[in-house]
């Protein structure tokens, strides 16, 4: 099944659109470039955004990668206080991790560049814009997590 050739051109225009919105949202969280985090750190640590307690089974499923994998890249983070660990009572065979000092601290500052990006940017769009956006990003979530 085809793409009708204008559309197909709109796709590779909204790819160009969010790589354009990358390289200008960039500089705004540079000063998060100095924690010397890798990517799959950071991207573990914006998972605490979405919900404050996570298992290493859930980490590695969102993530799509082993929980051998993931205990390692934690086991980094913990030692660097980005994270902490809780025997889960129920089950002592599993930790509940949640955000330590510098995890929280690293929060912070994600909230602190999104709340100025919302005031001085974001603002300046019409709600009903806004809500536009947010469906289309909705609707492409679900189409990506459904052809995993």
């Amino acid at each position: 099944m085809g793409i009708h050739t204008a559309k197909t051109k709109m796709i590779s225009k909204m790819y160009r659109q969010i790589d354009e919105m990358d390289l200008l949202l960039a500089k705004y969280f540079r000063e998060l470039s100095n924690s010397g985090l890798t990517y799959q750190q950071e991207q573990i640590l914006l998972m605490f955004k979405k919900k404050e307690t996570w298992t290493v089974t859930e980490i590695a499923g969102k993530l799509e990668v082993t929980k051998s994998a993931i205990s390692q890249v934690l086991k980094v983070l913990e030692q660097q206080k980005y994270i902490t660990r809780q025997k889960n009572p129920s089950n002592l065979r599993e930790s509940f991790i949640s955000l330590d000092g510098k995890g929280t601290e690293w929060s912070l500052m994600i909230e602190r560049i999104e709340d100025s990006l919302a005031q001085n940017y974001f603002s300046k769009i019409e709600e009903e814009d806004l809500m536009v956006i947010t469906r289309v990003f909705d609707t492409l979530i679900d189409e990506l997590q459904k052809n995993k």
